[in-house]
């Protein structure tokens, strides 16, 4: 199967060629790569953001591609725009080594609240919600991820092979496991597939009723559908890439009273390479697949 690595493409002049062929259109295009910003088609941010951004059409339709920044960087100067996408690539762990400052927070930002949280589950998603229009977040991790999930692969090993194209057909929330009167039920967001998968087909070896629910936008966990998902279960539990603040745990804690958030230990994170980072915070599937057996 074919996979690709959204932060580095989105980088690459390639992107924007991907962007015609698929008639995705922006007026202004802007980004703090300086390699990028040589297309005469890329604006490149520089100098204080705050003389920088006022000069801006606010009415414009943009798209924000952001290397070394991060959101917390800029989303003080959008409020009055009127639709911005915006692509913050090397997120989670990788944010350590990339950004000029870490981005391990991020869904309780002030100001967030008008935007769309997007976490692309294959290529297809992605060119979706660039479409959309309005305000878009796309948090981009440093992983892969595959071009079109529905894909299947001849190598008996290939770890997504095993998805089914009618359970994700049109779906933003996926369920991988969905018994019946779950004792834990278990929300991920789509951005770390590889050990998603990885720990469903741990978690399916086990008797305990253990549900897995992928949201394909964040918003999506405070919907009323949503709430049948979860109605059943004993406990929820939602795992989260980065660290949810007090105002946050408050929030979810408003829908459920017995909800605990999964997260990495970024105190331990050592290594520059992504393959690596998930086993030194614990947040590789076995540590999860392990930690979520010691909680029943």
């Amino acid at each position: 199967m074919e996979s690709l690595n959204l932060s580095k493409l989105v980088l690459e002049q390639s992107f924007l060629e991907l962007l015609n062929e698929e008639d995705i259109h922006f007026d202004a295009i802007y980004t703090d790569n300086k390699e990028l910003a040589k297309n005469e088609n890329v604006s490149n941010i520089q100098g204080y953001l705050a003389d920088f951004f006022p000069w801006i059409n606010k009415d414009q339709k943009i798209l924000l591609i952001l290397d070394k920044l991060g959101i917390s960087d800029v989303l003080e100067y959008l409020n009055d725009f009127r639709s911005v996408c915006i692509l913050s690539c090397f997120s989670w762990g990788a944010s350590f080594i990339k950004k000029l400052n870490p981005e391990i927070e991020h869904l309780e930002k002030e100001g967030l609240e008008r935007f769309e949280i997007h976490y692309p589950w294959d290529l297809d998603s992605f060119l979706k919600a660039l479409k959309k229009g309005g305000n878009i977040f796309i948090p981009l991790s440093n992983q892969e991820i595959p071009e079109n999930i529905y894909a299947s692969s001849n190598d008996e090993e290939e770890w997504v092979a095993f998805i089914d194209k009618s359970l994700i057909d049109k779906k933003n929330i996926l369920s991988l496991l969905s018994p019946e009167k779950a004792d834990l039920c278990l929300f991920w967001m789509w951005n770390h597939f590889e050990e998603l998968v990885k720990l469903s087909q741990l978690l399916a070896m086990r008797e305990e009723r253990i549900s897995l629910h992928v949201l394909s936008q964040w918003n999506l966990l405070f919907l009323d559908e949503t709430k049948a998902y979860f109605s059943d279960a004993k406990k929820v539990w939602i795992i989260l890439d980065h660290l949810p603040s007090e105002e946050l745990q408050k929030k979810v804690k408003s829908l459920w009273k017995e909800v605990v958030f999964y997260t990495p230990h970024y105190e331990k994170l050592r290594s520059i390479f992504a393959e690596y980072q998930f086993e030194e915070t614990d947040f590789n599937a076995m540590s999860l697949f392990e930690r979520i057996l010691n909680s029943l």
